[in-house]
């Protein structure tokens, strides 16, 4: 008996790893101050510009989606903070909510909130029915190393359930560097 109830805990065990994601190899982004893992399954694609660091990591199998903004200009007042989600982030969560409808759905925003490489993120849910199937764009943005982070996390409820551990993986693993500044060089008198 007591064999056999060793034998059921491994097996409990390792089917919980296997669904967890544990022990699934990563790959690190590192460019430009910004770093973060993902899983090494997920292809990467890099379209950053001069404006922003603009990542999408998708996998062939799933429908799910990740993006990372990380806009270049420094936001390190208030002032920037809210100019930066007015002009950035009302703009891409409208721009967002504006693709559903022209599906023909019909999406609801809901406020959310998460951790993005142990920073407090707000953000908003866009959701809605499609072809009969729930899906949303989770929006989530913060400030991190004086410069605005936008993740997105798009899918159908499916797809985006049975990708969470990557999510989490890339939304907890994002840091991005303080700006380096420059020291005056003193000059010979």
């Amino acid at each position: 008996m007591k064999l056999a109830r060793s034998n059921f805990l491994s097996l409990f065990i390792l089917l919980l790893c296997a669904v967890s994601g544990v022990g699934q190899e990563n790959k690190q982004f590192n460019k430009d101050g910004l770093t973060f893992d993902y899983p090494s399954v997920w292809v990467l694609q890099d379209s950053s510009n001069a404006d922003a660091q603009q990542l999408i990591l998708g996998k062939s199998d799933s429908e799910s989606q990740i993006r990372v903004f990380v806009f270049r200009t420094p936001v390190n007042t208030p002032e920037r903070v809210a100019e930066a989600k007015k002009v950035l982030v009302d703009s891409y969560v409208n721009s967002t909510a504006k693709q559903f409808e022209q599906i023909g759905a019909k999406p609801e925003r809901l406020s959310a909130a998460t951790d993005i490489g142990g920073v407090k993120a707000d953000g908003i849910k866009v959701q809605a029915v499609m072809d009969g199937e729930t899906g949303a764009a989770e929006i989530y943005w913060g400030v991190a190393g004086e410069r605005l982070v936008l993740l997105t996390y798009f899918g159908s409820d499916k797809a985006r359930k049975q990708t969470i551990a990557a999510w989490d993986t890339v939304r907890n693993s994002v840091k991005v560097a303080e700006p380096v500044v420059a020291k005056p060089t003193p000059s010979p008198k």
